[in-house]
């Protein structure tokens, strides 16, 4: 893979990690606040997403083969920043729960089709791009976590839910110059 495809991939997974990161530190606080939920909702929640997740994974590991990692992954974002909206005017528990349904059908498509784009680096040091790729994807999930944290305590979590399908919807964007 030429030098400036590693680079623009690892911008990918940058951004796609800020995305996902601003609402891993605030999202038990939002649940407890908005809907006076319980810490039982909250990891029943996660488990509906991881679940999902789980399960939708093997079929889109294979729709990955059939359309190509660049298609699958750019409607995973694409679902996923739709899903981060969808916060936003969630009124009740059931309505997370079908978030989190989508959320999870959205993580599904996404991480196959991340992992066949990385996987798709040449041999030669392929293991120091494996390193810098998720570096770079940890390094973007602490930032989110502070930057989470400030946003949603300074101006809410309507605004962080809008920054969070940005990222995600311009991830999407971004994957579109890959496949050039």
């Amino acid at each position: 893979m030429p030098k400036s495809s590693a680079l623009l991939l690892i911008a990918l997974s940058t951004l796609n990690s800020l995305g996902v990161g601003l609402l891993g530190p605030v999202y038990p606080i939002f649940v407890v606040n908005r809907f006076s939920a319980s810490f039982v909702d909250i990891g029943l929640l996660y488990a509906v997403f991881c679940l999902v997740a789980a399960f939708f994974k093997t079929p889109a590991g294979r729709l990955v083969d059939v359309h190509g990692e660049e298609k699958v992954f750019f409607v995973g974002v694409m679902v996923g920043a739709a899903c981060s909206l969808a916060y936003i005017g969630a009124s009740n528990l059931m309505q997370l729960y079908i978030i989190e349904f989508f959320f999870g059908i959205s993580y599904a498509l996404q991480r196959p089709s991340l992992l066949a784009l990385v996987s798709n680096i040449g041999k030669e040091k392929k293991g120091l791009f494996f390193g810098m790729f998720e570096s770079f994807y940890d390094v973007a999930e602490a930032v989110a976590a502070v930057l989470s944290t400030l946003i949603a305590s300074k101006v809410g979590f309507e605004p962080l839910f809008l920054i969070c399908s940005g990222f995600q919807a311009t991830t999407g964007f971004f994957v579109w110059k890959i496949r050039k």
